[in-house]
């Protein structure tokens, strides 16, 4: 604190004298005409008594009258001849000629002109007022030096507690934010801190949770797989031993496809999330969409002993989108539909005036309870009644519908179904179609 406190005063205090230098040399040149109109109104009285004292007294007379006037002035006069002041310019000696005062560039000296075309030279001569001065300007340092210092203070104070916050947060304290009043100068810079703090400790929790989650669904097939070769490794070798194996071993590879499944999902939602997975955005057809997406959940639909309406409505039959991601997330809504679905599931795709694509999964389920609609986004979140992992998936279906939604512009919620089931709705705004090579942009 201290170097920069002093660093500033030096910068004021330079500052300060360079202005004081630049106004006593310019100033008065630069306004020297203001200044000299001015002198010859305050001095018309002073001057026309000079005149009136030396107009009448010609030769030894008028030298015995400025001898008299020196001694009782602070002032130092001279005659001089108009030919004499090369150093006047021509405003100034029209000026004399005219019979006006004339003051110099360096307001110190003072010409006015007598009757018979003499001119009196008046020189003023200052007074060595140094040790009142140095002590003005020292006070002037010191009044400086001590509203500098309650500035400094009141706002260093501020930044060592953003400081302090930001050590305390660097330490792993998450939690830790920057309360300052509103009234500090710095309170947008610690509003800006706190924001920063809190998505910085949402995203640490947020990987937290993932490797939490991660960790507790590789955990059960990896079991089972140690647990299946290791009864393969200790079976026999009867016919019935071997017909058993076989069952063992499609357990196994059940198994693999289930960690793979996995896998293809962490990283489709890493990639998501990082934006590392390029979006494709084309115009495709509404309904031709919605179409591929019922045709690929038939078969799940026809397991389930399900029925699929969808269909697709609006002024506009086309969106720009990525298609593929698109899908993606109708199909992951839809599969989860077809988990808790009683009898129907309904698929819709509507547009609207201003382009907004509207997407909706409906099921007549048991739906969401509303404490848990809050976190059904999260990766890995399942709602309670769907805690078994071959009811309730991995977890991270929805998740990806979100972070498709986000990548769109758009969003995704969670209401409830008129039958009393679970309703998402996906909306993405209207974009703008990439231009093609050769092609302008629509």
């Amino acid at each position: 604190m201290v170097r920069s406190l002093l660093k500033l005063y030096l910068l004021v205090i330079l500052a300060a004298a360079g202005a004081v230098t630049v106004i006593d040399n310019t100033f008065i040149p630069l306004f020297h005409e203001h200044f000299t109109e001015t002198e010859r109104e305050s001095r018309k009285g002073y001057a026309f008594t000079l005149s009136q004292f030396l107009g009448p007294q010609q030769g030894p007379e008028r030298e015995a009258a400025l001898s008299i006037l020196q001694e009782h002035s602070r002032e130092t006069f001279d005659l001089v001849d108009a030919a004499s002041l090369t150093h006047l310019d021509a405003q100034q000696r029209s000026d004399l000629a005219t019979g006006k005062l004339v003051l110099s560039q360096d307001a110190k000296h003072y010409y006015l002109p007598l009757r018979d075309g003499q001119i009196l030279h008046a020189y003023s001569v200052e007074d060595d007022h140094t040790n009142i001065s140095v002590l003005a300007y020292g006070l002037i340092a010191l009044a400086t030096l001590l509203s500098i210092i309650a500035w400094v203070w009141y706002h260093w104070r501020d930044l060592d507690k953003l400081q302090q916050a930001a050590r305390d947060f660097g330490n792993g304290k998450l939690s830790t934010r920057a309360n300052l009043p509103r009234r500090s100068n710095i309170s947008a810079l610690a509003r800006q801190f706190n924001e920063m703090a809190e998505q910085i400790e949402a995203s640490i929790v947020h990987q937290r949770e993932m490797m939490h989650g991660i960790s507790h669904e590789l955990k059960t097939p990896i079991a089972r797989l140690e647990f299946g070769i290791a009864l393969l490794q200790s079976a026999g070798t009867g016919e019935a031993e071997q017909a058993r194996q076989v069952l063992r071993l499609e357990d196994l590879r059940r198994d693999v496809r289930e960690l793979d499944e996995l896998v293809t999902e962490l990283l489709t939602l890493g990639q998501l999330e990082q934006g590392a997975a390029p979006m494709m955005l084309m115009r495709v057809s509404v309904s031709e969409l919605i179409d591929s997406v019922a045709a690929s959940v038939a078969d799940e639909v026809a397991d389930n002993k399900l029925t699929l309406s969808a269909y697709a409505s609006g002024p506009a039959p086309h969106h720009v989108c990525d298609p593929r991601l698109a899908a993606r997330a109708l199909l992951n809504l839809c599969r989860n539909a077809t988990r808790y679905a009683r009898s129907a599931i309904h698929l819709h795709a509507e547009t609207d005036a201003a382009g907004t694509l509207t997407l909706t999964v409906e099921d007549d389920g048991p739906g969401i309870a509303p404490e848990e609609r809050a976190r059904i986004f999260e990766p890995f979140h399942r709602p309670d009644s769907s805690r078994n992992r071959h009811t309730g998936g991995f977890g991270l279906g929805l998740a990806i519908v979100r972070r498709i939604a986000l990548l769109h512009g758009g969003q995704v919620r969670l209401d409830s179904s008129s039958e009393g089931g679970a309703r998402f709705v996906i909306s993405l705004p209207s974009m703008d179609e990439p231009a093609m090579p050769g092609k302008p942009a629509s």
